[in-house]
């Protein structure tokens, strides 16, 4: 696993880029505009001739991987290429996090008002929060790699 929330693998196939296609907008529902998308597919987004833009369909999760895909036609085979992120709504609240709680309370630790044990923890706290939406977002990159080459190669 990388340390930086960014994936990018080929799943390739030897289907062509029609079926490819079908097979992927029957487990895609189209992105809607100010709604949330309907839970009875996995996964929501836009899909056009030569690449598709998803997310899985998961309401209780923030950091789940924003997924981009190009399709591309090789020797009697279709391969797919596929890079998964973090959305940036969620970076932004990240950063956003770290600005406030660093920016709040940097110089309240420097003034040596607080125990060394309370600025250990004013100062790992954003890092913890870090770590568990690391963890969150590789295990759903885990789950979603598995699942869209069960779905592009026809198994699923």
């Amino acid at each position: 696993m990388n340390l930086l929330p960014y994936d990018r693998f080929t799943i390739v196939t030897p289907d062509i880029v029609p079926v490819v296609l079908q097979r992927l907008s029957a487990n895609i529902e189209t992105a809607k505009i100010l709604q949330f998308p309907d839970a009875k597919l996995p996964y929501y987004g836009t899909i056009s001739e030569a690449s598709f833009n998803i997310t899985r369909n998961v309401y209780r999760k923030l950091f789940i991987p924003v997924i981009k895909g190009s399709l591309e036609t090789q020797f009697q085979q279709t391969a797919v290429h596929i890079q998964m992120s973090l959305h940036p709504a969620a970076i932004g609240s990240l950063i956003f996090l770290f600005w406030f709680w660093y920016g709040g309370f940097l110089p309240i630790l420097l003034q040596d008002a607080l125990p060394i044990y309370l600025r250990f923890l004013f100062l790992s706290t954003p890092l913890g929060i870090l770590i568990i939406v690391w963890s969150f977002f590789w295990s759903e990159v885990k789950k979603t790699r598995s699942e869209l080459a069960d779905i592009i190669q026809g198994k699923l």
